[in-house]
């Protein structure tokens, strides 16, 4: 029998698959395996938090393809944005199919909407945050978005050195991730 993530996973990679800025589905695998990891050492509630980590990015499949993939500042802006207004709409009705409460629903989407243009002060939305950050650095996620960003490994390893943490746990995961990839004979080649 499926537990509720597995069907939960269901229903989002179709809408994932959607989105084309980047590699989601991949993306949103390694965000639910960085908060799986966060939610070793920090304190949070795995029954909210992993459905906002596999939730937080289906605002993008309502998001115009041309935005999504344009080259500039403002049509980017526009859709980061549209990605966490859409996002509430397509996440209430999916979480009350599958028999959340209305109050865990309201929960996961006050997550999935402080991921982007906020400084929460609430831990579980500093946790998928982190979350979402550490995604990017697992190498095959990396590797994406080399290609999505057409960005140099040197690049995007300079402008990942420069993410910052809510938490410590992330830190050192980050810290982990970052010797991975500096390490890594992809990217020494290309420096």
């Amino acid at each position: 029998m499926k537990d509720q993530n597995q069907l939960l996973w269901e229903r989002v990679r179709p809408l994932l698959k959607k989105a084309k800025r980047k590699d989601f589905i991949l993306h949103t695998k390694k965000l639910v395996r960085a908060m799986n990891e966060l939610l070793e050492s920090e304190k949070g509630d795995p029954k909210i938090l992993i459905p906002a980590a596999y939730l937080h990015d289906v605002g993008w499949s309502m998001v115009d393809d041309k935005l999504q993939t344009s080259t500039n500042k403002d049509d980017r802006s526009l859709a980061l944005h549209q990605h966490i207004d859409f996002a509430p709409d397509i996440t209430r009705p999916l979480l009350s199919d599958l028999g959340f409460d209305k109050k865990s629903i309201q929960k996961i989407i006050k997550i999935i909407i402080s991921h982007k243009f906020v400084k929460p002060k609430e831990h579980d939305s500093q946790m998928l945050i982190d979350a979402d950050t550490l995604s990017d650095t697992y190498l095959d996620s990396f590797e994406s978005d080399c290609k999505s960003y057409h960005s140099s490994p040197v690049e995007f390893l300079q402008f990942r050195s420069r993410n910052s943490f809510y938490t410590k746990t992330a830190q050192d995961i980050f810290k982990k991730h970052i010797r991975v990839l500096e390490v890594n004979p992809k990217i020494i080649l290309r420096r």
